[in-house]
């Protein structure tokens, strides 16, 4: 049966209309939007609240549970295509006119250079993690996000955030989450460690470090473009190390690289981050656009 994507394709697909459906300041979102405007991918944005995202999701659409979303076309024909990976991988396969591709092509070899991308951007998946941790867990919400809210507009100061929904929500969903997939993070009575996940977050980075192999090494797994993994390191490292782009998040960790001994990383970041500057705001239609 002729889906409504390919339905689309076959009226020209060039022609048809993307938007992507983001948050303000989410790493995967980051991902998604580096690597369209590396490749200039032409594309819209809706932005939803970032104080109770869940919420603002369902409104959008019933099934949206998470950002980033692609919007293929408009009204009852658009298509959503949900989450980072698959909306790079659609980009791949929809629009020729991109000027790279983000995954080589496919290769069910384990030794396969697509194997060796795929792997990379699963293993970044866990710096996530890291940043949930710095962000949500109590030694990192003050002094990040606690002070983005407020920025804009939640409430007054960081001691009273703490009891709205937003950062209720946030910060019990994320320890709730985060004492399955990061248990080295807590102590046997179940409460943060601050000093164990420091450790745990630096032999995370190390095996960062070690995926290049040399100085020369312009990109993650050695592909002669940015790939998948590339963007995915890079927006993780925007929130350890920056803003977010022009988020405005503050730094999760901005001494991680240093600290940890992770030059070659730290010089892959320098370059990158000025070569594709993370925009979120960048060609916004409205910061709540239908």
């Amino acid at each position: 049966m002729t889906t409504p994507v390919q339905q689309t394709m076959g009226s020209g697909i060039q022609s048809t209309k993307l938007r992507i459906v983001s948050m303000m300041g989410s790493h995967y979102v980051g991902k998604v939007v580096l690597a369209l405007d590396a490749a200039g991918v032409n594309y819209d944005r809706a932005f939803i609240s970032g104080l109770y995202p869940p919420a603002e999701l369902k409104k959008r659409n019933k099934d949206y549970k998470t950002v980033p979303v692609l919007e293929v076309g408009r009204g009852k024909e658009m298509v959503p295509v949900m989450g980072s990976d698959n909306i790079l991988k659609w980009v791949d396969d929809n629009i020729p006119t991109a000027a790279f591709k983000f995954y080589p092509p496919y290769d069910a070899s384990p030794d396969s250079k697509y194997a060796e991308v795929k792997s990379a951007e699963s293993f970044l998946d866990r710096l996530g993690l890291w940043i949930i941790y710095y962000h949500w867990s109590d030694e990192g919400f003050d002094r990040t996000l606690g002070r983005f809210m407020c920025r804009n507009g939640a409430c007054c100061c960081c001691c009273c955030i703490k009891s709205l929904p937003p950062a209720k929500y946030g910060r019990t969903r994320f320890k709730t989450a985060l004492k399955s997939a990061l248990p080295e993070v807590f102590d046997v009575s179940g409460n943060y460690d601050g000093a164990a996940a420091k450790k745990a977050f630096f032999d995370d980075l190390q095996k960062v470090e070690v995926m290049f192999k040399t100085e020369g090494q312009l990109h993650l797994c050695d592909t002669p473009q940015p790939n998948a993994a590339d963007f995915m390191l890079v927006a993780c490292l925007n929130s350890f190390l920056g803003t977010l782009g022009d988020a405005g998040v503050p730094a999760a960790f901005p001494t991680c690289l240093r600290e940890s001994g992770c030059v070659r990383t730290w010089n892959y970041y320098e370059r990158m981050s000025k070569q594709y500057p993370l925009k979120f705001r960048l060609s916004c239609i409205g910061m709540c656009c239908r």
